[in-house]
C-alpha cells in the first residue's frame, strides 16, 4: 500500500513539473561574404551544452583564385549590446586545413551579442560585421529539487516503516518469549 502511494506521489509531482528540457540552442548559421582581398566562409555553431559557448569555423581564401589563405591572423570580436562588454578569441587552423581557422567564443552574458571578424594577412586586413549572436537568460530549473525531495521523502517513510516494522516484530516476539 504504502509503495503505490509513493509511486502516485512521484507520478503526480512529474506530471506538474513545467518543461524542464526547454532547448537554449539557435541554429548554426553559415554567412559568406568578400571582404578586400578575401573570400570569407563563416559558420557559428551554438554550443548545445554550454550556455553563451559559440564554436566559430572561418574559411579563408583569397578572392581571385580561391586559393588557402594559410598565414592569416584571425580574431573574432563580440560586443554586448545593451552594456558595451567586449570578448575576443584567436581562430587558429591546422597544416591539414590550412584555410580552415576554428575558434571558440564564450559570450558571457544574456542578450544580443553583436559579433565581428578580423583578418589580416599579408594581403591585407579587413574586418567584417557578421550575424548577431543572441545568448538567451539562463533557465533555472526546479525540477531536481523537486525530484531530490520526492527521493529523500520516500527514504524517510520507507525508514520509518522499517522502524515501525522492526519495533512491531521486536513486540511480538518479547510477547511470545514471555509466554
Amino acid at each position: 500500500m504504502m509503495f503505490k502511494f509513493i509511486i502516485v506521489l512521484i507520478s503526480v509531482i512529474v506530471v506538474t513539473l513545467p518543461e524542464v528540457t526547454n532547448a537554449q540552442f539557435t541554429e548554426s548559421r553559415p554567412y559568406k561574404t568578400e571582404a578586400g582581398p578575401y573570400s570569407l566562409n563563416i559558420q557559428a555553431d551554438p554550443s548545445r551544452l554550454s550556455l553563451g559557448t559559440v564554436d566559430y569555423t572561418v574559411i579563408v581564401t583569397h578572392i581571385e583564385d580561391l586559393s588557402p589563405v594559410a598565414d592569416a591572423k584571425v580574431l573574432i570580436w563580440g560586443n554586448h549590446a545593451l552594456n558595451g562588454q567586449r570578448g575576443w578569441a584567436n581562430a587558429l587552423n591546422n597544416p591539414v586545413t590550412p584555410a580552415k581557422y576554428t575558434a571558440r567564443v564564450q559570450l558571457d552574458g544574456p542578450g544580443v551579442w553583436e559579433m565581428s571578424v578580423e583578418v589580416s594577412s599579408p594581403l591585407g586586413r579587413v574586418a567584417v560585421q557578421v550575424p548577431s549572436q543572441i545568448i538567451p537568460k539562463p533557465r533555472l530549473s526546479q525540477a531536481g529539487s523537486f525530484v531530490f525531495l520526492g527521493v529523500f521523502a520516500v527514504l524517510i517513510g520507507f525508514t520509518a516503516y522499517l522502524t515501525w516494522k522492526i519495533n512491531r516484530t521486536m513486540k511480538a516476539r518479547n510477547q511470545l518469549n514471555e509466554n
